[in-house]
């Protein structure tokens, strides 16, 4: 499994170049312990481009991932939205590799003002958080398995920080707990570890989907001074009204993909 995590290691540098510089990325990305063996063509690109359409259909938050063909090389799939004149880079970013490897990434985080001084922060939303990291892990899961090569596989949950502008601005995780949108935790950081574990991309098909991604939602947000997840709670369940303004949609999702949710 040392191997997979050091392929995916590679994989999240190389993705990186796709990334805007200026804002921060969650970037969720899986390699199976028994790696898949294809090529991609025109042909299997459009089939997997009609697949991951399906797959997303339920998301959330309206991700166009799908709506676009995927960039085509023989071990690799790429989606991107469309260049158009004056962006400068991607809002999200997925690769599908033959080996059944699959590396997401969304854009996150908005400029505020921490208080109590003011300073500018990326303040990343928790709940943000929470349901891409378990969106992005489930569809990563559902490849392998679209692949034959579901089972054991190294994951690895990333927030990619901006290093533009300058001077750089720093990460600090906000959500609704006192009322208003504010600071969840004092630590603000400019670079974030990674959470990295072994898992079961079989459980990530299943009602134990939340279990299994609360893992690193705790080893990235107590990095930031939050010690437990407000979102999904021990056993796996969702907790919906932490998800501020949004909880019938989290719900409808939830019972979409088959996994429990409380209000």
């Amino acid at each position: 499994m040392i191997e997979r995590h050091e392929h995916l290691g590679k994989l999240v540098t190389d993705a990186t170049a796709q990334l805007s510089t200026t804002s921060p990325w969650l970037v969720v990305s899986t390699s199976p312990a028994h790696p898949a063996s294809a090529e991609f063509n025109a042909a299997s690109g459009k089939d997997v481009q009609r697949w991951v359409g399906r797959q997303v259909a339920d998301w959330p938050a309206p991700i166009p991932l799908g709506g676009e063909h995927p960039d085509v090389r023989t071990d690799r799939l790429s989606f991107a939205p469309p260049r158009q004149p004056g962006r400068t880079a991607n809002s999200y970013y997925y690769e599908f590799h033959s080996d059944g490897s699959a590396l997401g990434g969304l854009q996150v985080g908005t400029l505020q003002n921490s208080p109590p001084a003011g300073e500018p922060v990326w303040a990343l939303g928790e709940g943000a958080v929470a349901w891409i990291t378990i969106a992005m892990l489930r569809l990563n899961a559902a490849f392998a398995g679209h692949v034959s090569t579901l089972g054991e596989a190294a994951v690895q949950v990333t927030v990619i920080c901006p290093v533009d502008p300058s001077p750089t601005v720093p990460i600090q995780v906000w959500n609704h707990a006192g009322g208003v949108y504010g600071p969840a935790g004092k630590r603000q950081y400019t670079s974030v570890s990674s959470a990295r574990s072994a898992v079961d991309l079989t459980t990530c098909l299943s009602p134990r989907l939340a279990a299994a991604a609360r893992p690193f939602l705790v080893d990235l947000l107590q990095q930031f001074g939050v010690s437990e997840p407000r979102h999904v709670d021990p056993s796996g369940v969702i907790r919906r009204r932490h998800f501020t303004g949004h909880d019938e949609l989290i719900h409808a999702w939830a019972n979409a993909i088959g996994i429990p949710s409380e209000p």
